[in-house]
């Protein structure tokens, strides 16, 4: 019996799961649990003590929950700082035949390429592989030519933002060397259909979206936006002179992402700041104060899709997931603005997730139980111990995968 300890480092919450993965590589979720957290804004730590209490008292209950003691998670990492990009690396073979060693030396040129100052590695994903002319070659290990060369996706963090993370979480007595990426997180949990035809993912999260774009079964591009569901709340608060809180309890139980999905005729009492009286509005009128938020992310992410050249590649359309993606609607006004097809993240083909999918929000902890089984990030193992580099991660990867 094998368990897995995740964590989801969140702007305004810290999620935790631990699941139990089965020997037929089932995930049973076994224990959850979420803490609020004011130390983080866009996924970078501003105060160390909440980020600290917060992160022990998720993992402490979700520890609890499935009567464990782990210690050693795979933890995400998102904000703004995150930078994806694509390395070639070359390797002469002089007629020889693809072995695991010459794939390592050419994933050893792409950390090489990657490494910069203030910039740290975080994943490294092979795309495809080119023999001579022949391109989009998944698997070249056995074939014979003269040059190889390895299409890579890379994606680093800012160092400092990276350094203090792991500063937080070993302050809470946790053990990890690896940080997931939010949004190569959730990208485990499209369909092999979808990632193969091209899709992208959308997260929206309470300080950022992060943006991933998969094709030809591999990330093609990434891009965290500065601005997620927090936007919508502060709208809220400012036009209804509602505490903060109050907003956000109005937006997640109450609110639509457009006025044609709000009841006529239903209404909810607002709370006022200060001395203010409480009010009773109308659905409409709340969601009239959301709309122009959603359309105006929308727009945005619209903008970024389209000017990375990428738009065209993603035939099976947008995957919307996070806390905001629970907005009734928001999947149609976002096929509006954007002319393809969008969808809210489901767990209809990911056994033993549904529960958990059940709210968009908890897309980034499913993702990581997914990763973490299929990279097979064992406590039992130690592996995050014993794996305390990259490039050693790299060198599994490709003795796994070829």
């Amino acid at each position: 019996m094998t368990y897995l300890l995740v964590v989801d480092i969140g702007s305004s919450q810290i999620s935790a799961a631990v699941a139990e993965i089965t020997k037929e590589r089932g995930i049973i979720v076994r224990g959850q649990s979420c803490a609020r957290s004011g130390g983080l804004k866009q996924g970078v730590v501003i105060q160390i003590d909440s980020v600290v209490e917060a992160v022990s008292r998720a993992v402490a209950e979700a520890n609890q929950m499935a009567g464990t003691k782990l210690s050693n998670p795979l933890v995400s990492i998102g904000g703004a700082h995150l930078v994806g990009q694509d390395v070639v690396g070359l390797v002469d073979l002089n007629k020889r035949e693809v072995t695991d060693t010459m794939l390592t030396q050419a994933m050893e040129q792409v950390q090489a390429q990657a490494t910069v100052a203030d910039r740290e590695i975080l994943s490294v994903i092979p795309r495809s592989f080119t023999l001579d002319n022949q391109t989009g070659i998944r698997s070249p290990q056995g074939m014979t030519g003269n040059r190889l060369e390895v299409n890579v996706h890379v994606i680093t963090g800012a160092t400092h933002v990276v350094r203090n993370l792991k500063k937080c979480l070993n302050l809470a007595c946790l053990d990890t060397n690896i940080l997931v990426p939010s949004a190569l997180a959730v990208s485990q949990l499209v369909s092999s259909d979808e990632r193969e035809l091209g899709v992208c993912i959308a997260d929206i999260g309470s300080g950022t979206t992060d943006l991933i774009l998969l094709s030809e079964g591999a990330p093609a591009w990434m891009q965290v936006v500065p601005m997620g569901g927090e936007l919508l709340t502060h709208d809220l608060a400012v036009a209804l002179k509602t505490p903060l809180g109050d907003a956000e309890k109005l937006k997640i139980q109450h609110g639509y992402a457009h006025t044609s999905f709000a009841p006529v005729v239903d209404g909810v009492q607002v709370r006022k700041i200060a001395d203010r009286p409480s009010e009773m509005i109308s659905l409409q009128q709340l969601t009239a104060f959301l709309q122009p938020r959603v359309e105006e992310i929308a727009e945005i992410l619209g903008e970024r899709l389209r000017h990375s050249g990428w738009f065209e590649e993603i035939s099976t359309g947008l995957v919307l997931s996070g806390g905001s993606a629970g907005l009734p609607g928001i999947a149609d006004v976002f096929e509006s603005i954007l002319q393809c097809p969008c969808r809210v993240l489901k767990g209809d083909h990911l056994e033993g997730l549904d529960a958990l999918l059940k709210d968009p929000a908890n897309a980034v902890l499913a993702g990581l139980l997914v990763y973490g089984r299929d990279q097979e990030l064992r406590p039992g193992q130690n592996w995050l111990r014993a794996q305390k580099g990259i490039l050693k991660r790299i060198r599994r990867w490709v003795q796994r995968n070829f």
